[in-house]
């Protein structure tokens, strides 16, 4: 059985979220309040005693339908020439404001060793680590990311930022397109669903502009950047 690490900030969900998740992994631990994406996936490797983990974000809703069951083996081959061994992979989720489903704040498997190497990632965390992605097709939970106004706002720009500036390696631009028009068009009856447009919108803007400049677009990373933002946006 891999190990399943629940990965916290100051999400306001994050504690019923984690007992929920122990009903369905009682052996799930928890990484809390490590500032920094990378820094805080690498604490879950350290906090993992198997040589892949699942990542579930503090925001998401196990689905009832859902196990962590899949193991990768090194005798089977996700691609051609790469073992399973070698990836990452990614579920789906259900989006809860604007009904999207794919892999947007998804349960998550890592392979332990590379990603205590990584160094660096270029805004999307799961696919530019250095291994290769592998998405998987199964929903695992509920993105419950539309909590408050802040953490919708926040959500929403920085998925918004990367479909608009196709920072994801090989991704489909016909589906990036279309999430992108659903992100920034639905939702707005939803709990906070105005905030979730609002923060899509404004991504959006901000991915196309600065497209050619990754180092700007890791802004989206920067939490204390993000809620500069959101105060500029709504005073």
């Amino acid at each position: 059985m891999l190990d399943v690490i629940f990965l916290s900030y100051d999400e306001p969900t994050a504690d019923e979220n984690f007992e929920l998740l122990q009903l369905f992994a009682p052996h799930a631990k928890r990484v809390h309040g490590v500032a920094g994406i990378l820094n805080a996936h690498k604490e879950c490797a350290k906090a993992s005693s198997t040589n892949y983990f699942y990542v579930v974000d503090a925001d998401a809703i196990i689905d009832e339908q859902f196990s962590f069951r899949f193991k990768p083996s090194q005798h089977k081959e996700a691609y051609e020439n790469v073992a399973e061994t070698e990836c990452v992979y990614t579920w789906r989720s259900l989006n809860p404001v604007n009904k999207l489903i794919y892999g947007y704040g998804a349960v998550k498997l890592f392979p332990k060793r590379q990603l205590l190497q990584a160094k660096e990632f270029k805004v999307d965390m799961t696919t530019t680590i250095g291994c290769p992605f592998v998405p998987k097709f199964q929903i695992s939970n509920i993105t419950a990311f539309n909590t408050d106004p802040f953490s919708t706002w926040k959500g929403a720009f920085r998925e918004a930022t990367k479909l608009a500036s196709s920072i994801i390696p090989n991704g489909d631009n016909t589906d990036n397109e279309y999430r992108l028009k659903v992100w920034c068009e639905r939702g707005k009856k939803a709990e906070f669903g105005k905030y979730s447009i609002m923060g899509a919108q404004q991504g959006r803007d901000f991915g196309t502009y600065y497209r050619n400049r990754p180092e700007t677009l890791h802004l989206i990373n920067d939490y204390t950047w993000l809620r500069e933002q959101f105060n500029d946006s709504t005073e």
